[in-house]
């Protein structure tokens, strides 16, 4: 039946045909004839336009996957469904014919042998492909074939297929696209040229002139395959490279307006790439200098300016060689390759090379050809700027002088007076740039104050220079660098230098942790520059690192320093402030006073702060024995203070008037005082309670005078008996009062003035003459009177015992208070010079010295990198003490136990029994006391702390307490200094008591 109906076919016998395929599908349906029987009877029904029946027989093949055939009817059933308009099935049938084709093998179906299905199939994908995929863009278009191309051939030929059929369909970017990516796969001439010509129909039609460069080169491309193709015939080669030269020429130019009107850089280096090509390859265009001339135009637009600026010279010469004097062309190669050189970081050397000759030779052009232009001026300012830039710096001294000599007034000349003085400050050469600074500024030329003052700012530079040389110098080798910058300070002429370098001093030392000379140049520089920029974070400096070496005597220094230098500083208050209490610590109470009195005059707002600053300096007055210095102080501030520092006040008045002998002035105080007092007032108010009881007590031993001076004159007198009594009685009345305070030091002299009254009216009975008497009345007389002196001489005893049981009692170690308990009941004058336990030992006053000292000044260093280290305070300190220097130890200790951590307890310990010992040598036995007691507390194994706490117990009379402490401690040498500081007094009175406890 297949063959016959063949046969049928070949005769044109198709109804016959048509009969026999049938008869062959439905007798012998698993043939292997029936599948191709199948596709030819949809050929036949395709033929004539019967699509349904068409489709129905490729669809029936296609259930025979294993045979040949069904591959064409895929393909066959796609052109069903192209005619059906249903382009989404027809590319999926085309993509199945595709894929399930074993490669080119041809069919083993005589209809189709000669036919490549699988290509066919391929090229009319690229036929749906527009009409399925409308918004693809090119880029996804040619992914898409990629995929199911196998061949560079293949893709090339779909790709061809599909960018004609955009090109049909009018889709100009997409075919625009596609045929550049043909131009790179193919190499044909003929194909070249129809595309390049394709391409400028779809640019023309898009408007967008994008990727123009690229034309181009297409262009040039085509025109030069054809060129050596013998395929193509003369004429239309030069018709070809006609047309195409007018396309590009359209294309470029018109690329370049709008650029121009967009101002897009993107545009004109797209532009220029395009102008190249052009230029390089129609040589004989009749407008190659208008093009070149865009060309230059285009580049200097986009910033490549080393070729614009090539062009524009060689447009030039060719001017000049025409004998036209082109001015513009000139400029602009001038300007262009200044612009090359200003971006020189993306210049390779000889490129820089390039630019800088190129700039002076058209530079020298323009000037010689056009000076009286008015751009010659800047043209010839930029031939010096390229020696300048060059670093050919005597070169650009030269050309620019010349310049400035020529143009002495114009705009440029400024800017040339700087460069001059920048190369000279390159070449070093700083004295040449001081001289050459001076002549410009004496020249009388610069009008201008401002800049005036610039070059006298860059004169400065140059001589900031020198100082940073020597700095950076010393950085290797300090003390030539330290000795340079002194000689510098010392010896420049100019302030600003020395300012400079003291400056660089400072910094510089400050690293090199050298404080001596960092003191030093810091306290030169706020002399000598006290207007200077930098002296307030000098003396910021100065005083934080006195602070953190504990130099307390120059840290008051530079606090007052700052304060003098800067007076309107919000922090010149607070520094006075420390400043006195720091020289008043060290017992400087002068100079205490003076900064107190300066900080009175401002007026400070604190109350407590005012009431404290008053009293420190009447204090002070009365340690140097200046008690009318300290009467004025408080009388002309005495409306400043509080009302219970008022009160005090008024009682240091009245006592200090009662010691200078101005009783009545005493004596309105003290009804002022007393006026305003109130016991509830001392409870809490320490330095108000002794201050009135000091007051009570000296007002009432004042009138003890004349009880003394009352006696009987060789005969007894009732009445001077009675008179006596009664001021006794009064005075002793007077001495209760003052026990009411609860004032320890007033409360003990108190006391003992009852016992010397009593005593005294004892005696006063005892020595009365007896009136003349029987015997047996003047016995009876005797022995009433011993009555009555044994009353007053035992009321007397118990006084003294009460002050013996309070000195005890209250540990009393005053030399000031040592006569009114240790003299026993003979009633010496209690007030004589008693010596303080260290006895009189003038201390030193180190400074700046300890920086000069290797032990201290390590100590010092160390406790600034280590502000936590306890150990360190204790070294130092002691260091001090050793040295002599006692109030500068005791305010290290002082400071060091202000801290809030005092870890470990036992160095804690062993700070105290310094500073204990520091007041020993300071005559203040009381506040070494405390110490003492302290660092026992904390360590119990502190063993220097007992020993020199027993001996003020044995030198102030309290003997069994310094027996239970000696009884305490074990034999040591007192001399060993790993046992702590151990006064040497005290260490005698040890051993001495160890000796006698032996025997």
């Amino acid at each position: 039946y297949f063959f016959m109906a063949h046969e049928f076919g070949e005769l044109g016998q198709l109804e016959d045909m048509v009969k026999q395929y049938r008869t062959l599908i439905a007798k012998h349906k698993d043939s292997q004839y029936a599948p191709e029987a199948y596709l030819l009877l949809g050929d036949y029904f395709f033929s004539r336009q019967n699509l349904p029946h068409a489709q129905k027989h490729y669809l029936a093949v296609i259930d025979y996957p294993k045979s040949s055939a069904s591959i064409i009817a895929r393909y066959k059933l796609g052109w069903c469904w192209i005619n059906n308009a249903d382009y989404p099935r027809a590319l999926k049938l085309f993509e199945e014919a595709v894929f399930h084709s074993s490669g080119d093998q041809e069919v083993n179906i005589d209809t189709y042998r000669h036919v490549n299905v699988r290509l066919e199939a391929l090229i009319d994908m690229a036929y749906c492909y527009p009409e399925v995929f409308k918004k693809s863009s090119p880029r996804e278009a040619l992914s898409y074939f990629q995929k199911f191309a196998w061949s560079r051939q293949a893709y090339t030929t779909v790709v061809d297929k599909l960018a004609n059929r955009y090109f049909v369909k009018k889709k100009w970017l997409n075919a625009a696209t596609l045929y550049r990516q043909l131009a790179d796969l193919r190499h044909d001439p003929e194909r070249l040229i129809e595309y390049a010509g394709n391409i400028y129909e779809c640019v023309q039609a898009l408007g967008t002139y994008k990727d123009i460069d690229q034309d181009v080169k297409l262009v040039v491309k085509a025109l030069e395959q054809q060129k050596y193709s013998i395929h193509v015939p003369d004429d239309e080669k030069a018709k070809n490279i006609k047309d195409f030269e007018l396309y590009a020429r359209d294309v470029i130019t018109h690329l370049h307006d709008k650029a121009r009107k967009q101002k897009s850089q993107g545009d004109f280096k797209q532009a220029a790439a395009a102008y190249e090509l052009y230029l390089e390859f129609f040589k004989q265009s009749p407008v190659h200098s208008q093009m070149q001339a865009n060309y230059a135009e285009a580049l200097f637009a986009s910033q490549q300016y080393l070729e614009a600026g090539k062009q524009y010279e060689e447009l030039a010469q060719n001017a000049a060689q025409q004998s036209q004097q082109d001015e513009d062309k000139l400029y602009s190669s001038v300007i262009a390759y200044y612009q090359a050189i200003k971006d020189k970081e993306n210049l390779n050397y000889y490129q820089l090379a390039w630019a800088r000759e190129g700039l002076r030779t058209t530079g020298k052009q323009y000037v010689a050809a056009y000076s009286g232009s008015k751009r010659a001026t800047d043209v010839r300012f930029n031939v010096a700027w390229i020696a300048y830039d060059a670093g050919k710096l005597d070169e650009a001294i030269a050309e620019f002088s010349e310049f400035i000599k020529t143009y002495p007034q114009s705009r440029a000349a400024k800017a040339a007076t700087h460069l001059v003085l920048d190369a000279y400050f390159q070449k070093e050469d700083f004295k040449g740039l001081a001289e050459y600074g001076h002549q410009v500024l004496r020249s009388g030329r610069i009008k201008d104050p401002k800049f005036k003052q610039e070059v006298a700012q860059i004169v400065q530079g140059a001589e900031s220079k020198v100082v940073s040389n020597i700095t950076l110098s010393a950085v290797d080798d300090w003390d030539k660098g330290r000795s340079d910058l002194i000689e510098l300070a010392n010896k420049s002429t100019a302030s600003g230098v020395s300012e400079q370098a003291l400056n660089a001093l400072i910094v510089a030392s400050k690293e090199k942790n050298d404080l001596d000379t960092l003191f030093t140049a810091g306290s030169s520089l706020v002399a000598q520059f006290p207007k200077s920029a930098q002296v307030e974070n000098t003396l910021n400096l100065m005083i934080d690192t006195s602070l953190q070496t504990h130099q307390y005597r120059l840290l008051a220094d530079f606090l007052e320093s700052f304060s003098r230098t800067l007076p309107n500083h919000k922090n010149t208050q607070d520094f006075l402030y420390q400043a006195a209490q720091i020289r008043q610590g060290l017992g400087q109470y002068q100079r205490a006073n003076a900064i107190y009195r300066r900080l009175l005059r401002r007026r400070p707002a604190n109350s407590p702060k005012r009431d404290e600053i008053i009293f420190a300096m009447a204090e002070n007055a009365e340690r140097q024995g200046q008690d009318k210095s300290a009467i004025q102080i408080l009388g002309s501030n005495s409306k400043l203070l509080s009302k219970s520092a008022s009160i005090r006040a008024y009682a240091k008045l009245a006592d200090l008037y009662l010691e200078t002998g101005n009783a009545k002035e005493a004596g309105r105080y003290r009804q002022r005082a007393l006026k305003g007092f109130r016991p509830q007032m001392a409870r809490s108010n320490v330095e108000l309670k002794d201050s009135v009881a000091q007051m009570d007590y000296n007002n009432v031993r004042r009138s003890s005078g004349r009880y003394f001076k009352l006696q009987l004159k060789g005969r007894l007198d009732d009445k001077i008996v009675a008179a006596k009594k009664k001021q006794l009685e009064k005075l002793e009345q007077g001495y209760q009062r003052v026990l009411k305070y609860q004032s320890p030091p007033w409360a003990l002299r108190a006391c003992y003035r009852m016992a010397e009254l009593n005593q005294e009216f004892a005696r006063f009975l005892k020595q009365s003459p007896i009136p003349a008497l029987s015997p047996e009345q003047k016995n009876q007389y005797i022995q009433l009177l011993n009555q009555k002196v044994q009353q007053y001489t035992k009321k007397a005893g118990k006084y003294f015992q009460t002050c013996l049981q309070l000195a005890h009692k209250w540990e009393i170690c005053d030399p000031r208070l040592v006569g009114y308990f240790s003299g026993g009941s003979t009633f010496e004058n209690p007030d004589r010079q008693f010596q303080n336990f260290a006895g009189v030992k003038p201390g030193a006053g180190i400074t700046v010295q300890s920086l000069k000292d290797p032990a201290l000044k390590k100590l010092h260093d160390q406790l600034m990198q280590q502000s936590d280290n306890m150990q360190l305070y204790l070294a130092l300190a002691d260091g001090y003490l050793k040295k002599g220097d006692y109030r500068q130890a005791a305010m290290i200790a002082q400071n060091a136990l202000g801290k809030g951590d005092r870890k470990p307890k036992n160095v804690t310990a062993q700070i105290y029994n310094t500073l204990g010992v520091s007041w020993l040598y300071l005559g203040e036995d009381e506040l070494a006391k405390d110490s003492f007691k302290q660092a026992m507390q904390l360590n119990a194994a502190n063993v220097a702390a007992p020993i020199n706490l027993a001996g003020l117990y044995q030198y102030y009379g309290h003997s069994n307490k310094a027996k239970r402490l000696y009884a305490d401690s074990q034999k040591i040498d007192t001399n060993d200094p790993s046992h702590g500081r151990i006064h040497p007094r005290a260490g005698d009175l040890y051993n001495a008591n160890y000796k006698i406890s032996k025997n």
